[in-house]
């Protein structure tokens, strides 16, 4: 079973995060929030649980969890760590992805929408790239390009927010598209001023 992991948002507290994959047993894995990790092959398991272990006073296995998630039943998976605050110990919360050519592979978008806005918008032509999300939830899309410009394929992309019974857009830009390339957008609120913002990853796939 092959894993990698991705985490959103950039949390302050960089103390090792360790995988369960047995009894008593784990492995140090990391959650960067600017790519995505490098694989790790780890035993096929019914569920994925991310924490810190430790030994008690006698010198027992403990484990601390700090999220949890069904397996996908995939022999490649991407898991998507969405931390609950600036500590590991608040929580994650865990979305495992087929990581795979029939899963998140070139040419895709994998959208979160982490603000307490309702989200719409598309990339793309506006029939395969039109998406509207709730606060907290996700979605997977594969747009066609708006069109070509020099021999690059480009998506048009534009976002709207809707809040207090009012849509406006907050976003707009083009895109150089690829079929090779899958790109992951955080939408969130910027700590610092509450202006709605992205967060993008772009990965290359083989």
């Amino acid at each position: 079973m092959k894993l990698q992991f991705v985490s959103f948002p950039i949390a302050s507290d960089d103390s090792p995060v360790e995988l369960l994959i047995g009894d008593g047993e784990t492995i140090e894995v990391e959650l960067p929030t600017s790519g995505i990790s490098k694989t790790f092959t780890v035993p096929a398991l019914t569920s994925w649980v991310l924490g810190k272990s430790s030994v008690d006073e006698e010198g027992k296995f403990k484990f601390e969890t700090y999220g949890k998630a069904p397996s996908i039943g995939s022999g490649s998976q991407l898991i998507l760590v969405l931390r609950k605050g600036n500590n590991n110990a608040l929580g994650f919360k865990l979305i495992p992805m087929t990581n795979e050519q029939r899963g998140f592979n070139g040419g895709k978008y994998f959208l979160f929408n982490a603000t307490k806005a309702e989200i719409a918008g598309y990339i793309g032509t506006k029939k395969t790239g039109r998406f509207a999300l709730k606060p907290m939830s996700h979605t997977l899309i594969s747009p066609a390009p708006s069109e070509t410009k020099r021999g690059n394929k480009i998506c048009h992309a534009k976002f709207f927010y809707r809040m207090d019974e009012t849509t406006r857009p907050f976003f707009s830009s083009n895109w150089r598209f690829s079929e090779n390339a899958r790109t992951m957008v955080f939408i969130y609120h910027a700590p610092d001023t509450g202006h709605i913002k992205l967060h993008t990853i772009r990965d290359y796939v083989q």
